[in-house]
């Protein structure tokens, strides 16, 4: 999976590439790298930079072991933000913010 963006904070299509043990591709544009480790559950290239996008995808395509890995690595990494995995942590920053809450 290819992802040239140039400004993004959590794609969802990258969680959903990881999930369908895609492998991925992607600029390291604004939040994608507290996402995905480059090179370990994606391959990260600078925005813009079109001929460092080609050079990962044929790195992919032509590096089996390579490709496995980020499969691999992405499976995992996508389960961290399955429901189960995040529901206790939404609830606990819920329950700090109305802490917070004046009671009438």
């Amino acid at each position: 999976m290819l992802n040239p963006s140039t400004a993004d904070n959590m794609p969802i299509s990258i969680l959903e590439a990881l999930a369908s043990g895609v492998p991925v591709v992607s600029t390291n544009a604004g939040g994608i790298p507290d996402l995905v480790a480059d090179n370990e559950t994606a391959l990260l290239v600078p925005v813009g930079d079109a001929a460092a996008m080609a050079h990962a995808a044929l790195r992919v395509l032509g590096e089996p072991a390579l490709a496995q890995r980020l499969r691999y690595n992405g499976l995992a990494c996508a389960g961290h933000f399955a429901w189960p995995e995040v529901f206790d942590r939404w609830m606990s920053a819920y329950r700090r913010a109305a802490s917070l809450c004046p009671r009438p």
